[in-house]
């Protein structure tokens, strides 16, 4: 029985590919063909430097790849996957828009606080396509980033270090150390900005501050409800920031 127990527990790599979120994964790899052929009418310049290169050939299929492998990685983790029940669902969506929503107003009341601060991969000092073009925009950047970061960059390294290396040894460790590395990305610009300006100090605070922490917390959200909520909480938070604010209050 204790032989027949863990045989059952392993990944089985053949049911993978019935799974509904195989399903979700394939619509979102669709979305990100769409809008990048929808985008090749697009007149305008793009808010962000290097925003335009996310848009070619070899990034696009180059991440759908990545997440591709990530996927599979996810489940050899037995992550569990937030589609596998109604209710799993429903939780998976509350926390995940909830939490972006939030996420969203928060970025909303500090950029009212402290206006003119200039993030660092920005072309100019608003950071925010235009609607009508800003809903696919940044739906696109949503699924484009978490691919690269959550399933790719999260999943792939945490798989190679806690199954190939220590054969499936310390998985929360391993985890939340490689959670906690991916998710410097985002802020990686601006601690490099205060670094090159000799602040080291505000370095050090931006660890605290609710871009890293969000990256965090998107983590958190991929271990516990799968691959496809730190997607759902990035478009929720896409929507307050980038399309409602950035379309509804930029400069005339």
């Amino acid at each position: 029985m204790r032989g027949r127990e863990l045989v059952a527990r392993g990944p089985r790599m053949p049911n993978v590919l019935s799974r509904r979120s195989n399903l979700a994964f394939a619509l979102a790899c669709l979305a990100l063909l769409a809008i990048k052929l929808l985008f090749a009418f697009y007149p305008g310049d793009f808010p962000g430097k290097d925003q335009a290169a996310a848009f070619s050939w070899p990034v696009v299929l180059g991440v759908m790849l990545l997440g591709l492998g990530g996927l599979f990685a996810e489940r050899s983790l037995r992550i569990p996957d937030s589609f596998e029940s109604p209710s799993r669902e429903r939780q998976a969506a509350m926390w995940a828009i909830c939490a972006g929503l939030l996420y969203g107003c928060i970025t909303v009341g500090m950029d009212l606080y402290h206006p003119g601060v200039r993030s660092p991969v920005a072309k100019a000092d608003w950071p925010h396509l235009a609607l009508p073009w800003s809903i696919p925009f940044y739906s696109f950047g949503a699924v484009l980033l978490e691919f690269m970061l959550r399933l790719g960059a999260l999943c792939i390294l945490v798989w190679f270090i806690h199954v190939a290396v220590l054969r499936r040894r310390v998985f929360g460790p391993v985890f939340w150390a490689v959670n906690l590395i991916v998710a410097l990305y985002e802020i990686a610009p601006w601690m490099m900005q205060d670094a090159q300006r000799g602040a080291w100090g505000h370095a050090a605070l931006d660890l605290a501050g609710p871009l890293y922490l969000s990256n965090v917390f998107e983590g958190w959200l991929l271990l516990r409800y799968g691959w496809f909520s730190p997607i759902v909480f990035r478009l929720a938070f896409y929507l307050v920031w980038h399309i409602l604010y950035g379309g509804l209050s930029g400069p005339s």
